[in-house]
């Protein structure tokens, strides 16, 4: 089979990303790789030189960062006569082709998206960055559509603090360029991320978040705000002034009700499709589920204490509530061999629950204690291929050793990042969405084998206030993501409100269509989905798309974005089913198929 032609191309910014490793700094723009990796949307490789005058076949090329000098003149004949560029930072010597320049430096702020063409699903909220630049028109002056800069230079979104531009769409002849002043690359990766962990980090001035606890944790190096990025769940009454964090909370507290990030990440797509189907260019990409499915939910328990009587709690709850849950396993002590046994039986996934928290003569944080307490986890379940972890008290230091660790343990998926306490609850770090998480500079910025899966809240109506749920199922749902849901055994066992939440959770999320997956599984099918390569190309009949997969992926479901979507379309050549579909407020072709291993081929006439 000959090579694909991807209709969307990246300009290879590797000197750049030397420079700054070279300067110590982190090349943020690095993380394309993982956005577009994620979507498993195709695109080639072009070097500066070649993004002068870009080949025939490519329609929407993206400059992950401007370059820092070269001549760029050809790219707007290119562009008027349809093509389209995606700039992500200053534009530097591409000022000419954007119609704006950088202006001030901005550290951290809100963007407000505007109405407009691009957008076909939008946040509610302003949305929280950090670093980039305001972007000005080449003339300092604004046409009479205060939307509209000089030059024709219309506004998509703006900084809040400043109510500069933050995102702006030029129209060239038949062509369009979009930037973005936005460091978006930065955003993502501090936003899911953090700060490194060193110290306790700043409560909520309201009293709802007391993370200034001695303990460190991936709460105390957040980049969402407490003050900014909750709001209250819809319904609930304003927050009492003299609110104290106990348990249960007395009322409802604010909530992270917003994935950040991901909306991020939605949005970069969205331009991607715009831009695509402004010039007439068809792009693939491979839906986050099997077909058919939204979102997932996903259940997880921390046996802390290890007594026998709430594990047994437990395990009736789940039977009840339906559920396959990952039982993550807590060193010292353990329940009985044949607790352990009717948790394997039941379908549940054992994984580990490290512990750092001081209370035992492993339990610190390190290397080796991590290393001793995987190796008592598989003795005491008896399963020797342990994939999934989450820190106990999501006990965190640094910003992002463990990955290494888990990497060398074989841990695959890690669910450590989520809340401790009750006003930080939801989505504290701006995902529901799974990634790979990027490294520092001092190793290259690589992206580590270990998948992030969030955590969203802990035991309703004990330790997370039970008008949380539907915010964060909500959540989940308008990203395509997870919404993931912790408990506890002595919770389950003591607090009947939680029991009888738990049960309730689970038939919310499946009358939604959410089915329960464990980490394990989530794990498998991102991976699994990562092996593949997509590619489309004109046909007679319509469209050819073309599927190289690593491995099967059964009931996998390909999103053409097409210039022209028919009300019927109709798979001519191989095995599978296609329909129209809206995703992210914007209308697909869906072929659905079993994707086998090696090559797959089909013809679609929509």
């Amino acid at each position: 089979m000959p090579e694909p032609q991807h209709a969307v191309a990246v300009v290879d910014s590797r000197t750049a990303t030397e420079r700054a490793h070279q300067a110590g700094q982190d090349a943020w723009w690095v993380y394309l790789a993982e956005v577009l990796g994620h979507l498993r949307l195709p695109y080639r490789t072009l070097s500066p030189a070649q993004a002068t005058t870009p080949p025939a076949d490519v329609s929407v090329l993206v400059f992950a960062t401007a370059p820092d000098a070269g001549s760029f003149d050809g790219l707007e004949a290119w562009v008027r006569e349809g093509g389209a560029v995606v700039v992500v930072g200053d534009p530097g010597p591409l000022a000419d082709l954007t119609g704006v320049t950088a202006d001030s430096a901005v550290a951290e702020d809100h963007v407000v998206l505007a109405d407009g063409p691009v957008w076909s699903a939008v946040p509610p909220v302003a949305l929280h960055a950090v670093g980039g630049v305001q972007l000005a028109a080449d003339v300092d002056a604004l046409a009479a559509d205060t939307d509209v800069l000089a030059g024709g230079v219309e506004v998509l979104a703006h900084w809040q603090g400043s109510d500069t531009a933050a995102i702006t769409v030029r129209r060239l002849g038949r062509g369009v360029v979009l930037t973005y002043g936005v460091d978006l690359w930065q955003t993502v990766v501090r936003i899911q991320q953090g700060y490194p962990v060193t110290a306790d980090g700043e409560p909520a001035a309201d009293g709802t978040a007391p993370i200034d606890d001695g303990i460190l944790k991936c709460e105390d190096g957040m980049v969402l705000s407490f003050e900014h990025d909750r709001s209250m769940p819809p319904g609930q009454p304003p927050l009492d002034p003299s609110y104290r964090h106990e348990y249960p909370p007395p009322s409802a507290v604010p909530i992270f009700d917003q994935p950040h990030a991901d909306w991020w990440c939605s949005l970069f797509a969205q331009s991607l499709w715009w831009a695509a189907e402004h010039v007439g260019a068809s792009v693939p990409w491979l839906w986050y589920w099997p077909s058919g499915v939204d979102a997932v939910a996903h259940m997880s328990h921390d046996s802390d204490q290890n007594e026998e009587e709430d594990g047994q709690a437990a395990l009736d709850a789940f039977a009840e509530a339906g559920v396959e849950v990952t039982w993550c396993q807590v060193f010292p002590g353990g329940y009985s061999p044949a607790l352990y046994q009717a948790i394997t039986a039941a379908g549940h996934e054992n994984a580990l629950h490290y512990n750092a928290m001081g209370d035992a003569d492993l339990a610190v944080w390190g290397w080796p204690y991590i290393r001793a307490q995987y190796a008592w986890a598989q003795a005491v379940t008896g399963v020797d291929e342990i994939v999934s972890n989450k820190n106990h008290y999501t006990r965190w230091e640094g910003w992002t050793e463990f990955y290494v660790w888990c990497e060398r343990l074989g841990i695959q998926i890690d669910e450590s990042r989520g809340p401790s306490k009750q006003g930080a609850v939801g989505f504290t770090f701006g995902a529901s969405q799974i990634s790979f998480p990027m490294a520092p500079v001092a190793e290259g910025n690589r992206f580590y084998d270990v998948l992030n899966l969030p955590l969203h809240t802990q035991d309703l109506a004990w330790a997370g206030h039970a008008a949380v749920r539907d915010v964060i199922l909500d959540g989940a749902q308008a990203v395509h993501g997870v919404a993931h849901f912790l408990f506890h055994g002595p919770h389950l066992n003591l607090r009947p409100a939680t029991r009888t939440a738990c049960i309730e959770l689970a038939a919310e999320a499946r009358r939604r269509g959410m089915p329960w997956w464990t980490a394990g599984r989530i794990n498998s099918w991102e991976r699994a989905r990562r092996g593949v390569t997509l590619s489309i190309e004109p046909h007679p009949d319509g469209v050819a798309v073309r599927a190289r997969s690593e491995s099967a992926l059964p009931g996998a479901a390909v999103l053409l974005a097409l210039p022209s979507a028919g009300n019927d379309p109709l798979v001519k050549e191989g095995s599978g089913s296609a329909r129209a579909v809206v995703r992210f407020g914007r209308s697909f072709v869906e072929l659905t198929a079993d994707i086998v291993a090696g090559d797959n081929r089909w013809v679609i006439t929509p």
